[in-house]
């Protein structure tokens, strides 16, 4: 029974990109709800082990993330998606309330070592 715990932890770790960590990572490792596993984001990032990241993602299906951002204020109110403008679709110029806006981590190798 611990074994097979133990062996789905470790999947989930190993699975997980340190450079995309999301609220849901920390929620299925620790098995805690998603308030709880926000709040030991916001506090990794306090304690300078996670850095939070904004990544704003294209209206058209076939695109991926046009930008990240490190805080919601850098992001323009008006956003062109270079990979659809190069495509040649005409839809590559997008509002930005309109536009799917996903909040993730990155670890911080050294974040230990913070300075601030």
């Amino acid at each position: 029974m611990f074994r097979k715990f133990f062996d789905k932890k470790a999947s989930i770790i190993e699975e997980t990109n340190p450079d995309n960590i999301s609220v849901e990572n920390v929620r299925s490792f620790f098995n805690i709800s998603t308030r709880l596993a926000r709040l030991i984001c916001k506090l990794a990032v306090r304690q300078g082990i996670f850095k939070r990241k904004f990544a704003v993602e294209c209206k058209n299906e076939s695109c991926g993330v046009i930008n990240v951002y490190d805080t919601i204020e850098e992001i323009p109110e008006h956003i062109n998606c270079l990979t659809c403008e190069i495509e040649g679709l005409n839809d590559f110029s997008f509002k930005t309330s309109e536009l799917n806006i996903v909040e993730y981590y990155q670890y911080i190798e050294d974040g230990d070592k913070k300075s601030s």
